[in-house]
């Protein structure tokens, strides 16, 4: 578990490391290693040279390695402070049930438009589909929709056998006993009836 934990270190640590990252210049490092082991640079040159190159290797070694252990400690430390980032919902993405759904309701709106129902009949059938769950051509299919249909084309029916009747009494009228007084005009019968009776003391 201790291995896991980010290695702290103290200010002085870190100065430490800096300090080992700087590139020493090789000419330091020749005078330090000439004063180290008591050489002579002139007869020694070549011995000079080959441990000046060792030495500057080294230490770009142990460079790499400190640059790789700071960039290791840095990420940590950024990823531990980090809070944890939840994936929002996009409210505007549609699956693609959404969208076959959606195009077949305007499809079943379109049919039920063209059908010779009332605007009545046609919420009825809106409604019956929402509370049941189902299509609006299942929905005009059911025994209760049915029965309504039924009800309602009965109705029309009878207000059209209502109305014919009414014309054919109107024509049917003996126009010659009657008098204005016999007509209401505030009623669409009786304008009717006076229009039919002028036409009829214009023809005799």
């Amino acid at each position: 578990m201790e291995n896991s934990k980010i290695e702290e270190l103290t200010p002085e640590a870190i100065q430490a490391e800096k300090e080992q990252l700087k590139e020493t210049p090789e000419s330091e490092v020749r005078d330090s290693l000439i004063e180290k082991y008591g050489l002579d640079e002139l007869e020694q040159s070549d011995l000079i040279e080959s441990l000046v190159k060792d030495k500057l290797e080294d230490r770009k070694k142990l460079s790499n390695v400190i640059g790789q252990k700071i960039n290791w400690r840095e990420k940590a430390q950024s990823s531990e402070q980090k809070p944890e980032v939840k994936p929002q919902a996009q409210p505007n993405s549609f699956s693609r049930e959404d969208i076959l759904k959606e195009v077949e309701e305007k499809m079943e709106m379109k049919e039920l438009e063209s059908l010779e129902l009332s605007d009545e009949l046609k919420t009825e059938v809106k409604s019956y589909a929402k509370v049941n769950s189902v299509s609006y051509r299942e929905a005009l299919k059911s025994p209760y929709m049915q029965f309504r249909k039924k009800e309602a084309d009965d109705q029309i029916k009878a207000e059209d056998a209502s109305i014919s009747s009414k014309h054919k009494t109107m024509a049917k009228r003996d126009f010659s006993e009657m008098s204005p007084a016999d007509f209401d005009l505030t009623t669409e019968e009786g304008r009717n009836g006076w229009e039919e009776y002028k036409k009829t003391l214009k023809s005799q």
